[in-house]
Parts: C-alpha cells; structure tokens; sequence
C-alpha cells in the first residue's frame, strides 16, 4: 500500500471514530435548496465532493454535486417536471409516497437514459406531509442512491396550513436526510448495503442550530439497509407528528423510535426551557433494537463496522436564541383520521417474505416464494376496491416493505394493534421476523393496464437482488381474481425514449403502430422468431401511439408512450 494511502486511510479512521464518540462536530448542517412553484427542472450528474480532508469522492447529485433540492409542493397543484439524465448509465426517478398515475411513477418500467429528458406531470393528490424521489432503477437502485441520487419533498395544504406548527424552512424546519456510508482508503463510497460513518444531509460530522422553541425535525431514512433507533443523548421526550402520508390525530411523546429504510417521520422538540448555549446528540441506539433489525448485530448484510449493535451519534444540536416569532407550545390535536372499514375490504391478500439470506449471506430473500421478473405482473387490482394485505415474515430478518401507489393504515401486528407511532397513512412498514403485519388499502383515481406499480422491500441491497414483485390496477369490470394481463402481452420499456420491447404469447401475422389521429406510422418494426417484437427508434416524435398487434383470430392493441 502506498504511503498516501495508509495517510488517507489513518484519516478516515480517525475522523470516522470522531463520528462515534462524539468529540468533533465541527461541521454545520447542509440544508438543501427549496425548488417550488408548478414547474421543475432535475438535472442528474456525476460529480465530485470533498467529505474529508485531501481527499476527493466520486458522487452524483441533482442539481449539485451530492443530494437533490427539497421540493415544495402544493396540494391540489399540477406540477410539471423536467428530469434530465446527465449520467452515462440509465437511470429513472420514483417520486416516493406520492399518488401518481403509473405512467409518472418512476419505476424500472420507466427508465431515462443518458443524454434524455424525462417528463412528468400529475397533480399532487397527497396530504401535507414529507416524501422524497430517488432512482428505481432494478439491479442498480442502491449505487445510485448510496452515491447521492436522492432529494426531499414537502407537501402542503391548507389543513395543515391552519395549525400552530414550525413551518420556516431551514430556520425551526429541517430537512433530516440519514445515510450511513462506507469508505474506501482512497475516499471513494462503497456501494455496500450497511456502512461506517453517518452523513446528515451529506454532512460529516453535522451540527443543527436550533432557536429555544419548538422546531420540527423531518426525518427521512435514505440508508441502503440501516435502520435507526433514534432518540437523544438526554434522554429528553419529543412529540411524534407525522408519519409517511402526513399528520397523525394527536402527537405522540416518546424518547425512541425505529425509523426503517423509506420511512419518514416528522417530530417536534420543545425547547423553549432550555437555555441557548445547550447542546445536546441525535443518536441511534442500536444496541436496543432486536438482534434480527439491520444494524443490531456485527457481520449482518456485511456490516462489520463501527456502527454496528452499539449507541452512536448522528448529530449535534445546539440551542440558540428564539426567533422573533416562535412556537412556544404543542397542538393537542393535529389532523383526524379516517382509516377504511375492514367489513367494507373487497379482496384479502396474503404475501409471505421468505429466506434465510442473513445466514447464507447471498441474500435470498424472495416474497411469495419468487423473485422480480420484468414481465410478470404478479397481482391485478381494481379501481376503487379496499383491500386488506397480510404480510408474514417468515424470513430470519426484518423487513421494511414499500408500497408503491396507495398509502395504507396498519391494522394490527400479529393481532395487536399498531404502535402509537404507526398510527396515520404510511406507505412503509418494518415487518419482522415470525410477524404478520395486517394493513388496508384503497386502489383510487388511477389505472393502468399496461404500465405496473412495484411493492417491494426498501432494503436497497434486497430491493436489487429481486425482493419485488409488481401489479397494475385496473379498471375493467371482470370479478376479483380475474387473470392477469390475459393476452399474455408485456411491454418494457413503457414510456420510452428510444424503442418498446414486446413479449408476445404467440407469433402475431402483422404489428402496426398509429398516432392519436389514427394515422398509421412509419417507424422499425422488427418481429424476431422468438416471439419478441421490436418498435421504434430515436427518430420516432415524442407522443402517445397505438400498437395493433394482429393475429388470426383477434386484434389487440396497447398504449405506446415516447418521450
């Protein structure tokens, strides 16, 4: 090893022990820039930061060099975004939480590739919350994100607009973004699932300068697999609010809680008692969380770091003075509820989290005993239905599941009630292992027969090795439990910047592609004997088409989206 790198290694082993014992928190937290209005522009590029001394880490940022802006949306608003691929590998974007039609969720059936622009539209339907966007890329999601593809989003509305809550931004509410990372001697991140520092928005070693009064926290865990046991060094109470869909009924005051990967929570800390010049640590108590949690035990996921089965410190927030005008005190009552009756539930599902992948070490964890295949729609819905979904554990690890779509309620954990800290909408839940999480859904306002929404465990490293499945909503009127996708055809990738793959189910006699105005088009298609057909190219105009595929005995035609 060269000298230059045992110096560069010695360096990040001495400031990463800092981290942990919490002697240098020198550095004050980065609050990323506010993006609002109705129109955004997202530029995705590689680039460069330094996070330590003399040392220089490869990264990607959006609109930066690491991280994205916080998004600002309005409820009820449409919003039109420009997302820009300047990277030189495919890459999409998923607006996490948000309800939006499939065609802008930002799945892996919605790539973006390099040097091309991706368009979304939709109008944000969601409560006043905290969500956040990232790649979904499959196979390549975690490297993405673990090298800074990742950004906030705040909701508003007027309901929440009416209450007595922080709302300055980057002045008594923050953005919380928690990632921990792994190193190379040499500076460079490691796309491993569990690392040994903590960033706060970025931020080696963050401190937080918090007036004396209530200020809100919107915390967001955008690790690859960590998950976080918070609370602080004092010991000190704090008031829950807010979950992944928005506001809960009533705050809730603990000292702990178990923040899984995808999940947001917004507290609020009182601290118009303390005196400016306190200072006290966001921590992860880890060596409380159930040996089975990632994060609790050395060697799980790779985690062999100084992070793992102990206490360490995220950040340090120091008191200030007040603001001119502060919140001095917590609502009694927030937003109610309005959770669906389980009597009204049209359809029960079952879904089951196998493997053994925390003693193999391969990760092999599977959801209903199978893996993500990019052409198999796994569940169909229907438009307007409640449904109920079981999720047993019965793998040898806990696992945060996602929801892509719908936000739920949870029902019950094996037949009790959910904590007070799960009560409200949420679209993530850490299921553990020899649990059911029971939970109720509404499939409302979009479908989509072509383009699916994914579910899956936000465990980055599980999501990328298959640990999720898909389904589309539809609106046809055939029974619960009708076959899916009956004429076995499977588009990827819907929408497109360049071409469509189609999987047939048999060989069809001709393929022809029309415009909106029913004008055929001349474009490339190419039939293989394999039953795959190819359409388009990077000539065809950006628009929505109409694929007549023709066999013998019938017609069926497909919505093509190019942008």
């Amino acid at each position: 090893m060269h000298k230059s790198q045992v110096y560069s290694f010695v360096i990040i082993l001495l400031l990463l022990s800092e981290n942990i014992s919490g002697q240098a928190y020198n550095n004050q937290l980065f609050i990323p820039p506010v993006l609002s209005g109705n129109n955004f522009n997202l530029s995705f590029n590689a680039s460069t930061r330094q996070f330590f001394p003399g040392l220089t880490t490869d990264t990607y940022g959006i609109n930066g060099d690491y991280l994205g802006p916080t998004l600002v949306f309005q409820k009820n608003d449409s919003v039109f975004i420009n997302v820009t691929n300047n990277l030189f590998e495919v890459t999409s974007c998923h607006w996490h939480g948000l309800h939006v039609p499939a065609l802008y969720d930002g799945g892996p059936h919605t790539t973006i590739n390099p040097g091309t622009t991706w368009y979304a539209h939709f109008k944000v339907l969601n409560n006043a919350g905290t969500y956040w966007y990232h790649p979904h890329v499959h196979m390549n999601t975690l490297p993405q994100v673990n090298s800074g593809l990742a950004g906030m989003i705040i909701v508003k509305d007027s309901a929440e607009g009416l209450l007595n809550l922080p709302r300055t931004y980057g002045v008594d509410d923050f953005p919380v973004i928690l990632q921990d990372k792994k190193y190379s001697i040499s500076g460079q991140m490691l796309a491993n699932a569990l690392g040994d520092s903590m960033q706060v928005n970025g931020t080696i070693h963050p401190y937080l300068n918090c007036p004396a009064q209530i200020v809100r926290l919107r915390l967001l865990n955008g690790s690859n697999a960590r998950v976080y046991n918070l609370g602080f060094s004092d010991q000190r109470n704090f008031y829950v609010i807010g979950n992944d869909g928005g506001l809960i009924d009533q705050p809730y005051s603990t000292n702990r809680l178990l923040l899984a990967n995808g999940e947001r929570v917004e507290i609020l800390i009182d601290l118009s008692v303390d005196t400016p010049g306190t200072s006290f640590i966001l921590k992860s108590f880890a060596s409380e969380m159930a040996s089975d949690i990632p994060g609790a035990i050395t060697g799980m996921m790779g985690g062999n770091g100084p992070l793992e089965a102990v206490d360490f410190n995220i950040m340090q927030l120091n008191v200030i003075t007040p603001t001119a005008n502060p919140v001095l005190t917590v609502p009694v009552n927030l937003i109610p509820l309005s959770p669906w009756n389980p009597v009204n539930a049209n359809r029960i599902r079952y879904k089951e989290v196998s493997g053994l992948g925390m003693v193999s070490g391969q990760g092999n964890f599977m959801m209903d005993n199978t893996t993500y295949d990019h052409m198999i729609i796994n569940d169909t819905m229907r438009l307007g239905d409640i449904e109920i979904w079981n999720i047993a554990n019965n793998s040898n690890m806990a696992h945060p599941m996602h929801i892509h779509d719908v936000q739920f309620y949870i029902l019950h954990r094996n037949g009790s009630g959910p904590g007070m800290y799960e009560k409200g909408l949420k679209d993530v839940v850490l299921v553990k292992p020899g649990e059911t999480v029971s939970l109720i859904t509404k499939f409302e306002d979009f479908s989509d027969d072509s383009i699916p929404y994914m579910y899956h465990c936000h465990n980055l490293a599980h999501e990328d090795m298959g640990m999720m499945l898909q389904f589309i909503v539809t609106s046809g009127t055939s029974g619960v439990g009708a076959i899916q996708n009956t004429d076995h055809t499977y588009i990827y990738p819907n929408p497109t910047s360049d071409y469509w793959q189609l999987q047939l189910n048999s060989y069809p006699e001709k393929v022809n592609l029309y415009n909106m105005q029913g004008e055929k088009v001349t474009t490339p298609i190419i039939i293989s004997s394999s039953k795959m057909v190819s359409v388009g190219d990077s000539q065809l105009q950006p628009g929505i088409y109409i694929l007549k595929i023709s066999y013998k005995e019938r017609d069926i035609s497909k919505t093509l989206v190019k942008y």
